[in-house]
C-alpha cells in the first residue's frame, strides 16, 4: 500500500492533507483523485463488513466469495427447464436444515401440492419442514386469472382474485394481504422471522403489463414489498433472451444481483453471475448440472459457448 495509509475507511494521505490545510480549494486533478479514493476505499469497507449467506448450492459459493451478501434481493434468471425453481428451492432447504433459518415460497405459478411432490424427488422434504414451522408456502398462484384488462387501468379500482377485491396500486403487497388474512409482506415475515425468501415467478404478472414503464412500476412495486422484509429474497424471472448481445431487462437494473442460467447450444448448462453488489465475484459462466440431490456448479471448469 502507498505510504501513508491509515484504513479504508480514512485513506488520508499527508501530501494532499497538508495542502488542504494552507489552500483554499484542491486543484481539479488531485480533487478528482481524492474522490475517486474515497469512494473506492469506502466500497472495500462496504464490502468487509457485509455478511455473506450460503446458498446450499453446491460450487456456487465459491463463485460469490462465501455466499450472497445478507439482506439482499437476487434476481435468478433462465429459460424454460434450466432449473430456477430447483435452485430457489435448494437454497430455501439448505437455510431451513442446516442454519435452521426460517423459510418463505411466494409462489405466483403453482399450487402447493405440485411443488411438495416435485421437490420430493431431491429428497427435500417440505411438508416436513412446513409442520416444523421451518417453512411457509404462500400460494398466490390465483393471480394469474386477473383479466389483462384489470392491469391497464389507470385509475386506482378493484381488481377480483378468487373472490375477493384487490386495488390496483402497490398490487404486489395487495395481493399479499389478500391470501394471508390482511397481513403486509413484511409484517407477515417479520412475524413468522423468516430469513430467507423466494417469489417464484414474476414474469407471468409483468407480461400482462404491455407498456415499459407499467413494467418498471411493477417491478419497483415488487422490490418495494420484499425491500423491508429484512430476509435475504430470491425472485425467479425468464430470460427473454440469451447471449452476448442479449436485452438486458428491468429487473436486472433494480436488482442486488442477478444470475443468470442458460443451456447452451451444446446442451450443456451455465450459470453466469452478471452482478452482485456488495462482494466480488466469479463472472465466468460455469458448467452446472441437475442430478438427484439438486444443482451442482462447477467452478473449477469453464464451458464452450456458441
Amino acid at each position: 500500500m502507498t505510504e501513508g495509509y491509515i484504513r479504508a475507511s480514512a485513506f488520508i494521505f499527508p501530501r494532499i492533507r497538508a495542502k488542504s490545510k494552507h489552500t483554499t480549494c484542491m486543484c481539479g486533478q488531485a480533487r478528482s483523485s481524492y474522490i475517486s479514493l474515497w469512494r473506492y476505499t469506502a466500497l472495500v469497507d462496504a464490502k468487509m463488513s457485509i455478511a455473506k449467506v450460503e446458498t446450499g448450492i453446491t460450487g456456487l459459493d465459491p463463485m460469490l466469495q462465501g455466499g450472497f451478501p445478507e439482506g439482499r434481493m437476487i434476481l435468478v434468471m433462465g429459460g424454460p427447464g434450466t432449473g430456477k425453481t430447483i435452485f430457489c428451492s435448494q437454497f430455501l432447504y439448505y437455510g431451513a436444515t442446516k442454519r435452521e433459518e426460517k423459510t418463505v415460497y411466494i409462489s405466483l405459478d403453482e399450487g402447493k401440492p405440485h411443488f411438495i411432490q416435485e421437490m420430493h424427488t431431491f429428497g427435500w422434504d417440505f411438508k416436513e419442514l412446513e409442520e416444523e414451522n421451518m417453512f411457509t408456502f404462500i400460494d398466490a398462484s390465483d393471480v394469474r386469472r386477473i383479466p389483462q384488462e384489470a392491469y391497464q387501468r389507470k385509475q386506482v379500482g378493484g381488481v377480483k382474485v378468487s373472490g375477493k377485491e384487490l386495488a390496483r396500486a402497490r398490487l404486489i403487497d395487495n395481493i399479499f394481504k389478500t391470501f394471508e388474512g390482511g397481513r403486509s409482506i413484511d409484517r407477515f415475515i417479520g412475524d413468522i422471522g423468516a430469513q430467507r425468501v423466494v417469489l417464484d415467478s414474476i414474469s407471468g404478472l409483468l407480461f400482462r403489463f404491455p407498456e415499459p414503464w407499467e413494467k418498471r412500476q411493477a417491478i419497483l412495486d415488487i422490490m418495494e414489498a420484499l425491500s423491508n422484509v429484512g430476509a435475504t429474497c430470491l425472485i425467479t424471472s425468464e430470460a427473454l433472451s440469451v447471449g452476448e448481445q442479449r436485452q438486458v431487462q428491468p429487473e436486472e437494473y433494480l436488482s442486488h444481483g442477478a444470475i443468470l442460467l442458460q443451456t447452451l447450444r451444446t446442451g450443456e448448462r451455465a450459470v453466469r453471475i452478471l452482478k452482485m453488489r456488495g462482494t466480488e465475484v466469479d463472472a465466468v459462466p460455469r458448467p452446472y448440472q441437475i442430478g438427484q440431490t439438486g444443482i451442482e456448479v462447477y467452478p473449477n471448469q469453464s464451458v464452450y459457448q456458441t
